[in-house]
């Protein structure tokens, strides 16, 4: 009676703890497997054969020799046999077992064998799961030089990751428990991080600070040090915790981005007081032509040289016209101008007034084709725009025939307004120079009275307000410059 409730007992046992008992006879090689272990392996009691030979049949490849190695060390030194591997089961997949067991020797051999096998797999495919994620947390912290910390209040010790200790550049088992863990930190970053822990204990406050420290080499470096504060059930501080990372690159790179934006604001100050200085001398000028154009008595010229006065003024009253859109355009802070809703022909009509002269002087014709009438467009640029471009047609015409330039606008498959200013002039070889057509101080033609400002401003104002400049020419054939606006901004 005794004997039969201890087999239920230890069946029961066995059952609750997913093993299946195994038992070997060195002497007549007869194998026995329990029920529960057919039933583990997904068979049905006697559903394959209980051998030796056929247990290394569903035992995996690569841990067989492991396997025999562990049975080898237990059978001739008695050293305790206990392994891990996988056994395939009726289904085809591989479960992970604990296998164990202790052999009975007699005169130093052994004699017969029992164990079991017991079921890990869940537990298995679970710690296989966490080192992985284990794995790619310590890559991603050592790849982004970020470790954790923690320091028990209690106990007064520091545990750091790995990481951490690679930040402060000390061997991972050096002593945490030295005297003065501010001694890495220079002034006053040293104080700022007492304070901070200070603030902790007392308040709670959580800190998250950029210091500056000297590593265990040498090495001065910006790092970031987070902590906050852990308490127990009844509010009592028991640990502290948190987060160190090394940011000198990005530190260094915030510096030298700061430094130049200090620069540019100061560059950009520099520049504007030049542009008033300039646009204030070229003002003295425009008016002293005002002026002494207003003492000329008309009546006492003849009829070319009246016909040349009148040009000369309306020269003068258009430098006018511009120095007043520059001084409104300085007076404007940032560094996009006011829109407006531009006519074409207005635009048109007041550049040639200014340059009704040299367009005489080179017997020059200008067709309009205007489809499209208005544009959204700051008008300084606009007029500085077709002003750059009539003029660089005139400047570079061919000798051999009269200039004949044509203005084009109209509306593209894109909804955006298009300007086209074609010319009958020599031409740009764009294969040897179109890479550095709108370059400042780039030119193309010798003796032309060229400076290579034109077109770069006029490449800069369209792009600023969100265009682009195309140019398209052949040498001794002309040139045509197409200026395509921001989409959506024609009326």
């Amino acid at each position: 009676m005794e004997l039969t409730e201890s087999t239920e007992l230890l069946k029961l046992i066995i059952e609750g703890t997913n093993a299946g008992m195994w038992d070997w006879d060195f002497e007549t090689g007869e194998v026995f497997w329990s029920e529960n272990f057919y039933e583990l392996l997904g068979y049905k009691p006697g559903g394959i054969p209980a051998k030796i030979d056929t247990f290394f049949e569903i035992l995996h490849p690569d841990d067989k020799e492991l396997l025999s190695r562990a049975l080898d060390a237990h059978l001739k030194m008695k050293e305790p046999y206990r392994v891990e591997a996988r056994l395939k089961t009726q289904s085809g997949i591989y479960k992970y077992f604990e296998c164990t067991g202790k052999a009975i020797f007699e005169d130093g051999k052994p004699i017969r064998m029992a164990g079991c096998n017991i079921d890990i797999h869940e537990r298995k495919l679970l710690e296989n799961k966490l080192a992985e994620s284990e794995y790619l947390l310590s890559e991603a912290g050592r790849l982004a030089r970020m470790g954790g910390w923690e320091f028990d209040c209690i106990a007064n010790k520091s545990i750091w990751s790995k990481t951490v200790y690679d930040i402060y550049e000390l061997p991972y088992n050096h002593n945490l428990d030295f005297a003065n863990p501010y001694n890495y930190f220079l002034p006053p970053y040293d104080e700022m991080l007492k304070e901070a822990i200070a603030s902790l204990y007392k308040h709670g406050t959580i800190w998250d600070l950029e210091l500056q420290m000297l590593t265990e080499k040498g090495r001065l470096i910006w790092v970031r040090s987070y902590g906050e504060p852990v308490y127990n059930a009844v509010g009592e501080l028991q640990k502290m915790r948190g987060v160190f990372m090394d940011i000198e690159k990005y530190k260094t790179n915030e510096l030298a981005l700061n430094h130049s934006i200090e620069v540019m604001t100061q560059s950009n100050l520099q520049l504007k007081n030049f542009t008033h200085l300039i646009s204030h001398n070229i003002r003295n000028h425009a008016n002293n032509i005002a002026t002494l154009t207003s003492f000329i008595d008309e009546t006492s010229l003849d009829e070319d040289n009246i016909d040349l006065f009148h040009k000369i003024e309306k020269v003068s009253q258009g430098l006018s016209t511009t120095l007043d859109d520059l001084s409104e355009a300085i007076k404007i802070q940032e560094t996009e101008l006011h829109s407006d809703t531009l006519s074409f022909a207005d635009v048109i009509d007041s550049v040639l007034g200014v340059l009704e002269f040299d367009l005489e002087a080179n017997q020059a014709v200008v067709q309009r084709e205007l489809w499209t009438e208005k544009v959204l467009f700051p008008r300084l640029y606009l007029e500085s725009i077709v002003m750059n471009l009539l003029t660089n047609a005139l400047k570079y015409r061919s000798p051999d025939r009269s200039p004949v330039i044509t203005i084009r606008t109209y509306t593209d498959k894109n909804d955006s307004v298009v300007m086209e200013c074609q010319d009958n002039g020599l031409g740009i070889d764009l294969e040897l120079h179109g890479k550095k057509l709108f370059g400042l101080y780039k030119t193309f033609h010798s003796g032309k009275d060229s400076h290579g400002v034109g077109l770069f401003l006029t490449k800069t104002q369209i792009e600023s307000q969100g265009g682009q400049i195309t140019v398209d020419s052949e040498p001794n054939l002309g040139t045509t410059f197409k200026v395509i606006f921001k989409p959506k901004t024609w009326f």
